[in-house]
């Protein structure tokens, strides 16, 4: 079962001393395992809280990512991790989330999926009809963002297989041999000269 994770930082930049200011994890019901402001140990610039909405006062008291690191590592330990634009979420670590058995990045693999450069997640979102309940840029929110989209490309991706599935047992058909009657297996939607691999016989199908 996938975990999501989500941040809200300082600035975009954790090798110049931005930090975490809100975190959430929730899992595949979207259920909340995390869910916290986190206190940065430094001022929040203005135009980060112009993003997020989240000010100095409203970390002030709170936990920093010191103390919220152990509760973080064992509720991913051993799990699937997707986040959205994960390069930079993971930068903010100092353990790059290597508990988790997997990082997943769903807007590389939604570029993917659809094709050109990566999108904002508030566009995957409305391609994949997502509901928001809550604001956009806050943590929480974004991470339900985020796992509606990336159930969208595991559903995406199970209907391709099925497809090709399918497909792949189109392309083959089987028939009798002419001379002994042998099952054999040959590609369809062709007319081939068949030699029966145990009688040696040779034949046109179809004739």
């Amino acid at each position: 079962m996938a975990l999501y994770l989500d941040t809200e930082t300082t600035g975009l930049h954790a090798s110049g001393g931005d930090a975490i200011v809100e975190i959430a994890i929730v899992d595949e019901r979207g259920v909340a395992l995390i869910n916290t402001l986190v206190n940065p140990n430094r001022t929040i610039p203005w135009h980060a809280s112009n993003v997020h909405g989240i000010s100095d006062s409203m970390v002030r008291g709170m936990p920093d990512l010191n103390d919220l690191l152990p509760q973080i590592r064992k509720v991913i330990s051993g799990q699937q991790l997707v986040i959205y634009n994960a390069p930079f979420d993971v930068s903010f670590f100092p353990n790059r989330l290597r508990e988790a058995s997997s990082v997943e990045c769903a807007m590389r693999n939604f570029a993917s999926a659809i094709g050109g450069k990566s999108r904002k997640l508030g566009v995957a979102a409305a391609h994949v009809g997502h509901v928001w309940t809550g604001e956009a840029h806050r943590a929480l929110a974004d991470t339900l963002a985020c796992k509606s989209v990336w159930n969208w490309l595991e559903a995406k991706k199970s209907k391709l297989k099925g497809h090709s599935s399918k497909s792949n047992i189109l392309q083959h058909e089987i028939i009798t041999c002419r001379f002994c009657l042998k099952k054999l297996r040959i590609p369809s939607g062709k007319k081939l000269e068949v030699t029966c691999p145990l009688c040696q016989g040779s034949f046109l199908y179809p004739s």
